[in-house]
């Protein structure tokens, strides 16, 4: 472990002193209904906006009626701590508070009572915070509708009532609080003020949004002061938006230039106006700009670019592997890390894809080349006759590989073959490496029904998972709680089968076995879907018997929708010699069906054995050796942009959050919604969860990236998506992005991941084309000579 966090200080040093003194800029911003929480966003010229953590969420909301996280402003104080307030809900009298050092972990979230002294308050929205320099104070400034309180402004039927006005409170230590007071008080209903100092002339800038509606306005306007204690003329500028409606102003100074960045909320959009005079005069400059998809109202905010490059140094790194995988077991054998699993296709389970075995120096960067099972056509359709003599079609499947192990020089494998007409056995190969190929130990393999006799099976069922104890004996595990003594050469069962009886009934499959310090752990899961969830037995005597349900939660691993997980299902526990750590892998849910991927997250143990609950979550594991890619990617700072995005996918599931103690009448069930989304950005976003699609209908789909000047490229890592299926390519590079010339190309279909694309020389601009396979990239990486 100790060498894990070495080389992690050493990484996040080294990015902290290269980048310490430049400039970058940071957008917070809520997304659907912003319960999942903060959203952060970075960008080095104000016009590029790439999504950090993966897109994920770095903070849940805990306070406030409902527990929203709308509008999250955040202001650095002369001390580096980041102060964040936010609008906690549609009708609350309160807005939140957080503050953090590096804007990844939080202070405990805090409720400020702004208008708790006006029982009528209809709302607070969207707070800002501003830090006025001569004074060292903090204000933060919030819009109410009080009902009477103002001349009454003719409204449509949907806002009656609704007539805002700004007030505000000021700090200085966030634990005490001025009287609220009006801040801004024009002759409209005004909300999303926004400010912004004018770094060359010294003016403070306030973006306000007229919310009369009838006759509508829903337009952004502009004031300024000298000094804030003096407030903000009433009087305001002509419209700086166009003939739409837009909200959520959010200003930044790109050294001279201003933009005001807005939500184009009825046309489910991000729009920008740019000023080259200090705010005089405005230009729409939209088409110029780019932000994750399903942004909504944030704030923009200037930083050491070195904050930025430590968040992206601090990366998530689940899901773990870029690809649809499920059901894995990791093995090692000398320095490297071999990952085995079932490739989801999203067909259903009817249909998988062509069997892989992922490697890894660093459990961060995997790879794969080819299959390691033959004489398999996975995407082909054999007909069948089933039981009631009707004719079906159906597929070769290769399901659930449990651990491999070494015997005698010689690499084992326990796996799940289902034939297409749905018959299914626990199959033993063996290989000369642990990358195969693999070949059927006993007979030549499996065939469609009638053509030649099938290897025999180890067992008539699925999830067949081996076990060798330290006297060297071995065992083996499959589904329902199934179990077994095998032979001295571990390729037959020795003597009968035993049930293994535990604490919780109900369907189970994809049995564990583990031992540590003299102890037996038997995992096994239960329900399924986005309810997903391990539970475990322990045992002193052996791996058949003596098993007894543990103190504390028995279910160890569950749901946890906070850190965006759900259903973490049918896994295996892998033991690094290196690190001295137990690490768990397991599936994701995903967005249902066969769209899961692999999570791991390290394990824990109480003095007495017991397992210690793990939460989930996106940090994942991380890097068990030292970084086999040391190289700077130039992704990360590039710019890229599609010829067309599929649309968005949203999930909607009912989880049960307290499984080990569920509440009566389905009480602790909850619903959540999760969207992913297919931006060309997400190639260089450094997660695996994350990835761009070309549409559906889009028949020569390509994908281009800016690297913002000309660099002499040396390699390229394309990680397709479906990357089981194969591909062929052409990747183009330009000096201007109009003249073109091929530089690299894939011309026969290739079955791997990365394809590499080498040697590329001077560009500025490279374009690649997808000429065969499916058509989208979780990463794109890119390397300099």
């Amino acid at each position: 472990m100790k060498k894990v966090v070495v080389w992690m200080a050493l990484s996040l040093c080294s990015v902290m002193t290269i980048f310490a003194g430049k400039t970058a800029y940071l957008f917070s911003y809520f997304i659907n209904d912003s319960k999942d929480g903060l959203h952060l966003a970075y960008s080095y010229d104000g016009l590029n906006w790439m999504p950090l953590n993966g897109g994920q969420s770095y903070l849940i909301p805990s306070v406030g009626k409902d527990k929203l996280m709308r509008d999250p402003s955040i202001c650095q104080a002369p001390d580096g701590t980041f102060h964040m307030v936010w609008t906690s809900s549609w009708t609350d009298r309160i807005i939140g508070h957080a503050s953090s050092r590096d804007l990844i972990h939080w202070s405990e979230q805090q409720a400020i009572p702004v208008m708790m002294h006006e029982p009528t308050a209809h709302n607070c929205w969207a707070p800002k915070l501003f830090y006025d320099e001569p004074s060292q104070t903090y204000y933060i400034f919030w819009a109410t509708t009080i009902p009477g309180r103002h001349k009454e402004i003719p409204t449509s039927e949907s806002e009656k009532g609704l007539n805002h006005r700004i007030y505000y409170v000021t700090t200085k230590d966030f634990c005490t609080f001025s009287k609220t007071k009006m801040f801004f008080n024009p002759d409209f209903s005004v909300i999303d003020a926004a400010i912004v100092k004018d770094p060359k002339l010294g003016d403070l800038i306030m973006i306000v949004k007229n919310e009369n509606s009838n006759p509508p306005e829903k337009n952004l306007r502009v004031t300024r002061t000298k000094k804030i204690e003096k407030g903000f003329p009433t009087k305001v500028s002509a419209p700086i938006t166009g003939k739409y409606w837009a909200e959520g102003p959010a200003p930044l100074f790109v050294g001279d230039t201003l933009y005001v960045y807005f939500d184009k909320y009825r046309d489910h959009r991000y729009g920008a106006v740019r000023s080259l005079d200090h705010g005089e005069t405005w230009e729409d400059v939209s088409d110029q700009v780019s932000f994750p998809r399903g942004i909504r109202h944030g704030t923009a905010f200037v930083v050491d670019a070195s904050v930025v490059e430590a968040l992206i140094a601090n990366r998530t790194y689940n899901p773990l592997i870029p690809d649809n995988v499920a059901d894995p077991s990791v093995s090692k054998f000398g320095d490297t890390y071999y990952l085995y699993g079932t490739t989801d296709l999203d067909y259903g389970l009817e249909r998988a894809g062509t069997p892989v075995v992922w490697k890894s120096k660093d459990f961060v960067n995997w790879s794969f080349e080819g299959s390691h099972i033959s004489d398999f056509d996975w995407s082909k359709g054999y007909e069948y006759t089933n039981d009631k003599g009707e004719k079906k079609k159906g597929y070769f499947r290769y399901w659930a590989p449990g651990r491999v192990i070494e015997h005698d020089g010689k690499f084992y494998l326990y796996v799940t073959f289902v034939k297409p007409g749905d018959k299914m056995g626990t199959y033993v190969l063996v290989a000369d490496r642990p990358e195969g190929p693999f070949r059927f130990i006993e007979g030549k393999g499996l065939f469609v029904s009638g053509e030649e006799v099938d290897s025999p099976a180890i067992i008539d069922d699925i999830d067949g998972e081996p076990f060798i104890d330290d006297d060297g004996t071995g065992y083996i595990f499959w589904r329902r709680r199934n179990a077994a003594r095998l032979s001295a050469d571990r390729l037959h069962l020795d003597g009968e089968p035993v049930t293994l009886k535990t604490a919780r009934q109900g369907y189970s499959e994809g049995p564990v076995m583990f031992k540590r310090k003299g102890i037996y752990y038997y995992i096994y899961t239960l329900s399924g879907h986005q309810n997903y969830a391990n539970a475990y037995m322990m045992s002193r005597e052996s791996p058949l018997t003596g098993f007894v349900k543990p103190e504390g939660n028995d279910i160890f691993l569950f749901s946890s929708p906070e850190n965006q997980v759900w259903g973490p299902g049918h896994g295996n526990v892998f033991y690094d010699e290196g690190t001295e750590e137990y690490i768990f892998l397991y599936l994701e849910y995903g967005d249902g069906g066969t769209t899961r991927q692999v999570y791991a997250n390290r394990m824990e143990f109480n003095d007495d054995g017991t397992i210690k609950t793990l939460v989930p979550d996106m940090r994942g594991v991380g890097y068990l050796a030292a970084p086999q890619e040391k190289r700077t990617n130039l992704s990360l700072q590039s710019h890229f942009y599609a010829s067309s995005e599929k649309e968005p996918r949203t999930s909607v599931v009912s989880i049960e959050t307290q499984p080990n103690q569920p509440l009566p009448e389905k009480a602790s069930v909850k619903n959540y919604t999760r969207t992913h989304t297919y931006q060309a950005a997400h190639v260089a976003d450094e997660s695996n969860g994350t990835r761009w699609m070309a549409a559906d209908t889009d028949s020569s789909p390509f994908i281009t990236v800016d690297l913002k000047g000309i660099r002499n490229v040396n390699e390229c890592q394309f990680y397709f998506t479906r990357p089981t299926e194969g591909h062929t390519w052409r990747l183009e590079k330009s000096m201007d992005g109009k003249n073109w010339r091929t530089c690299a190309e894939q011309a026969k279909v290739e079955v791997r991941s990365p394809h590499l694309a080498k040697e590329i020389g001077e560009a500025r601009y490279l374009r690649l084309h997808i000429r065969r396979g499916d058509a989208g990239l979780w990463e794109w990486k890119i390397y300099e000579k």
